[in-house]
C-alpha cells in the first residue's frame, strides 16, 4: 500500500470573492451513517484516497434521528 500523502486542504475563492486580509480555517463535517462493516470499508477507501487517516474519524455513535451507527470526520479548509 502507498504512503499516505496529507492533503493541505487550501482552496482558492472564486473570483468575485474579497480577499480576506488572514487566511481563513473553516470546519467541514463529513458523516457516515450505516453498518459498522460500510463505514470501515468507506473509511478505508477515503484512506487510501488520501482524503484522512482512519484514526481521524470519531468513534461509533449513534445517530440520533435515526438509530444506526454513524462516524464523523471534521477536516478543517483554508482559504
Amino acid at each position: 500500500m502507498s504512503e499516505f500523502i496529507p492533503n493541505t486542504e487550501i482552496y482558492n475563492l472564486p473570483p468575485s470573492t474579497p480577499t480576506p486580509t488572514e487566511p481563513t480555517r473553516e470546519p467541514v463535517r463529513v458523516i457516515l451513517i450505516g453498518s459498522t462493516v460500510g463505514m470501515n470499508l468507506i473509511i478505508a477507501i477515503l484512506h487510501r484516497l488520501g482524503f484522512a487517516e482512519p484514526r481521524s474519524w470519531s468513534k461509533p455513535q449513534l445517530d440520533p434521528t435515526t438509530g444506526q451507527p454513524m462516524r464523523i470526520l471534521t477536516k478543517w479548509i483554508r482559504y
